[in-house]
Formats: C-alpha cells, sequence, structure tokens
C-alpha cells in the first residue's frame, strides 16, 4: 500500500506539477470515535456538494487540526449529530481533513445528504475566496475520488446555495466553481 501511495504520488506530480492528495485520518487530527452507519445510496455517487463552515479559518496542520476537534464538538454536542457533517473538509494548509468520509451519509445539504459527498472549505469565504493549496486540494480529492470509483466520472458539482437557502460557501466559492467543468446550476 505504501509503494503505491508513493507512485501515485510521483505520477501526480509529474502529470499535474504540484502536491500530492493528502487525506488526514480521524485518528490523525484528533478525532473522536464516531457514531454514523447509514451508508450513501450509491457507492459511487455523482453529486458533489462545496460548503464552508463559516468558523475559523486554518492555515497549518496544528490550526486545521484543532479546527477539526472544534467542529466535531460542536456537531456532536451541540447538534447531536452522529460525527461531523461533512465527508472532507480543506484546510488552508492543502490537505484534505477526514469527516465522515467516503461511503458514509452526511449531515449536510438536506435532500442531498445520502446522494452526494459533502465537502467544505474550513472557514468563512463570505468575503475571500481560500488559497490556492485549498483549491488544489478539492481538485486532488475530485479526481482521487473519480479515479478510485467513489465518484462517477459525470458528478455534478454544486454550491450548498444552489440546492439550499444559504449564503454558503460563499460568492467568492462558487464564482470559482461556475468555471469548472461539472459544475451544475
Amino acid at each position: 500500500m505504501f509503494r503505491l501511495a508513493v507512485f501515485l504520488c510521483a505520477l501526480c506530480a509529474v502529470s499535474w506539477g504540484f502536491l500530492c492528495l493528502r487525506i488526514v485520518s480521524p485518528g490523525k487530527w484528533g478525532g473522536r470515535p464516531a457514531n454514523c452507519s447509514s451508508p450513501l445510496k450509491a457507492v459511487q455517487t455523482g453529486y458533489v456538494i462545496v460548503l464552508h463552515t463559516a468558523g475559523g479559518s486554518c492555515k497549518t496542520g496544528a490550526e486545521c487540526n484543532q479546527q477539526m476537534t472544534n467542529i466535531q464538538h460542536y456537531h456532536m454536542n451541540n447538534k447531536g449529530w452522529c460525527n461531523i457533517a461533512y465527508n472532507f473538509l480543506i484546510g488552508e494548509d492543502g490537505k484534505v481533513y477526514e469527516g465522515r468520509g467516503w461511503n458514509t451519509e452526511g449531515a449536510h445539504t438536506y435532500g442531498y445528504n445520502d446522494i452526494s459527498l459533502g465537502i467544505a472549505f474550513m472557514g468563512d469565504f463570505t468575503g475571500r475566496s481560500p488559497n490556492a493549496a485549498a483549491w488544489i486540494a478539492l481538485k486532488h480529492l475530485l479526481h482521487f475520488a473519480v479515479e478510485n470509483g467513489y465518484l462517477s466520472s459525470d458528478y455534478l458539482l454544486m454550491a450548498h446555495g444552489d440546492v439550499s437557502h444559504t449564503i454558503s460557501p460563499g460568492q467568492p466559492i462558487r464564482k470559482v466553481l461556475k468555471t469548472w467543468p461539472h459544475y451544475k446550476h
């Protein structure tokens, strides 16, 4: 498995010209055990909802680990959910942080929780766009998801506010997403 990861990173760096996908598991960011058991309706989903957490942003691994534990505490203790609402979260350190993971139903977008991957940028992006490292991480995550069968190759990419009455993920994010080939609204 390690050799495959090294090979994929080398291939990724050669073909895309930048760093590879780095997913931080709950065990690495300090996550508590979750009680989620509802799977997505399909192993290979056809939808991605992009959100923002509307809280603090993070630019270092330590800051992002702390944000993840804060978000998990809020979602589990205050909201009463089984775990973080999102499948994955992205920090401005260029890493992807696992929330519910690939095949577990989220709690992020009513009507789409069981048929989509919910991916949230950590921070409030109503007034600015995430940095380049965060955008690159999202591109890598989507590519990885398609290549590994978690996401259909003809998936639809949507902003949270496209399917819900909210300003999430903010106009700066929506402006960028509208230029991506899978964006649908």
